[in-house]
């Protein structure tokens, strides 16, 4: 099957022009879609019909979806457990809006996402687009002592450090936390299939490095979260309906942009697709903010 990839981006991202994901690909055409995909880090394909099973079938020529125990049931496709709604909600009487902040889905579990893909039903005339930006790039303009120290540290991944969870009622954060302790990951990982290095720290999820106070933390950190997501290490996506992407957790981050008023009108589909074993879930010695029971 042939096809064209147009990057979209310096740093990030190309588009999939002449396919039909919808239907099944052969071996060679999916080889060329991975090769494509870990050189770009993000795909996209335009004008996409798809139903949920076929969602399913595109994100298991990559890798095996997650069936999402740890989100909330109000959060998971009722039919299909492999999807999400991506949609605003309200939460304790407010309208929420998530992944405002920068972030790599499931960063905060010991089998981190390898992939998502994102599926647009429905978006606003105008708002709403999300952004990625390189880790690897992340990494490779820090200077070397900053990066032979950040090679040999852990840094805490926390689900509920996001501000949109820390706002949310204390029953409803107690139970997310019984869902989801904060894990000890490294601060840098070495992709599997590339071999190349990418910082692995984001804004919603890193309050503190492991062993190190969070007063300590903080100024590396911040310094970390501004370097990594430069414009010049973005890609923008400005979503239409019938859009479909996919992206590389293991090296990206990224954000949603709630510059929309109408909640109604932005819907997305995702899946989580399972990663590499990696991390540990860390202990109430090790972390205050950890439940390990």
């Amino acid at each position: 099957m042939d096809f064209q990839v147009k990057p979209l981006a310096s740093a990030l991202g190309a588009e999939v022009i002449g396919l039909d994901m919808s239907k099944p690909v052969d071996d060679e055409t999916q080889a060329r879609l991975r090769q494509a995909w870990l050189q770009h880090l993000v795909l996209l394909f335009r004008g996409q019909k798809l139903s949920p099973q076929n969602l399913i079938a595109f994100s298991r020529r990559f890798a095996t979806p997650h069936t999402h125990e740890n989100y909330e049931a109000e959060l998971r496709h009722p039919e299909h457990p492999e999807i999400l709604l991506v949609k605003a909600r309200e939460v304790a009487g407010r309208n929420t809006r998530f992944g405002e902040q920068w972030h790599s889905d499931m960063s905060f579990t010991t089998r981190p996402a390898l992939a998502s893909v994102l599926y647009a039903r429905r978006m606003p005339p105008v708002g709403g687009d999300t952004c990625w930006a390189n880790m690897y790039l992340a990494y490779e303009t820090l200077s070397p002592p900053l990066r032979r120290f950040l090679d040999g540290l852990e840094v805490v991944h926390d689900l509920n450090h996001g501000t949109t969870h820390q706002s949310r009622p204390l029953d409803l954060m107690a139970a997310s936390r019984k869902r989801n302790p904060a894990v000890r990951q490294p601060a840098v990982r070495v992709h599997p299939e590339t071999g190349r290095k990418a910082l692995f720290v984001s804004e919603w999820a890193c309050p503190q490095f492991v062993g190190m106070t969070r007063e300590e933390s903080q100024p590396i950190l911040e310094m970390l979260f501004r370097h990594s997501t430069q414009p010049q290490f973005q890609f923008r996506q400005m979503w239409r309906p019938d859009d479909l992407l996919i992206w590389d957790n293991r090296c990206t981050v990224h954000l949603a942009l709630g510059d929309y008023t109408d909640f109604s009108q932005r819907e997305l589909l995702r899946t989580s697709l399972i990663g590499e074993p990696s991390g540990q879930v860390l202990t109430r010695a090790e972390y205050a903010g950890a439940y390990d029971e």
